[in-house]
C-alpha cells in the first residue's frame, strides 16, 4: 500500500520490507525482536 511507504518512519529505507508493514512485522517476530516504529511506544510503558 502506498499510504504505509508514505508513512513508514523505519530509517532503514534500503530494507525490503521498507514501507511493507504485514512482512516487516513478520519478519520482526520470527527474530523476537521490536519493530521501529513500535519502539518509542514501548520504552514508555
Amino acid at each position: 500500500m502506498a499510504c504505509n511507504k508514505e508513512n513508514c518512519v523505519c530509517p532503514k529505507t534500503d530494507c525490503e520490507n521498507h514501507g511493507n508493514c504485514c512482512k516487516c512485522i513478520n519478519n520482526h517476530r520470527e527474530k523476537d525482536s521490536l519493530v521501529y516504529c513500535m519502539r518509542e511506544i514501548a520504552e514508555k510503558k
